[in-house]
């Protein structure tokens, strides 16, 4: 008699104990903030994001990058006291993106929520700026056609850019997370700025955000 009441005891329990293993699994999906470090094959880059999340673990929100880029021919040596020395800095070209993000999170039903692998689609304006360093003297030895093409008067251009790329978020505790994701960003200005039109870059971006996951 007790065996049986023992048993009909656990048969009532087990649907509350799968719908509470049920609510534990569901993938967590909030606001996300913070900051980001982009090293670029150009340059690196610093900034900030914010998300707001969508049905379907997607992700909108806004990313502003400051980007410092270097010449396309820049090289650093060190002399024989140790002191870096830079040839064929022309140029002091500052890139600054603002962009709209659409985040969408892959495998969310299979993997854990602490490693979160998405794609990333962003585009909007970048705005681009270039003062020209004095270095008149090593400017003097370029060939003529180099010279025609560096500017030597500071530069301001406005522009559009557009990229993508895939990445993984990892859950350090609940609120934040570590992202990695290489990614590819498309900047063509209408005018040459620091001698080029073209300044698209293969990226590798670090973010270290905070989820907003809680009521």
């Amino acid at each position: 008699m007790k065996s049986g009441i023992v048993f009909l005891m656990l048969i009532s329990l087990i649907p509350s104990l799968v719908m509470a293993q049920y609510e534990e699994s569901v993938p967590l999906h909030g606001k996300e903030y913070g900051a980001g470090i982009t090293l670029a094959m150009a340059g690196f880059g610093l900034g900030g994001f914010y998300r707001i999340p969508l049905p379907g673990y997607f992700h909108v929100g806004m990313n502003l990058d400051f980007y410092m880029m270097r010449d396309e021919n820049e090289f650093t040596y060190y002399d024989y006291w140790g002191y870096p020395r830079q040839i064929n800095k022309f140029n002091r070209l500052f890139i600054i993106p603002l962009s709209v993000e659409l985040k969408k999170r892959f495998f969310y039903d299979n993997i854990e929520d602490d490693f979160r692998p998405y794609f990333v689609g962003l585009g909007g304006i970048t705005f681009g700026m270039n003062f020209p360093n004095n270095n008149d003297l090593e400017f003097s030895y370029l060939p003529p056609e180099e010279q025609a093409r560096l500017p030597r008067e500071n530069e301001y251009q406005i522009s559009l850019n557009i990229g993508f790329g895939i990445g993984i978020d990892v859950t350090t505790n609940q609120d934040y997370f570590l992202s990695l994701r290489p990614q590819y960003r498309f900047i063509y200005f209408p005018q040459p700025i620091a001698g080029e039109t073209n300044h698209s870059n293969f990226e590798i971006r670090l973010e270290l955000g905070r989820r907003l996951v809680k009521p």
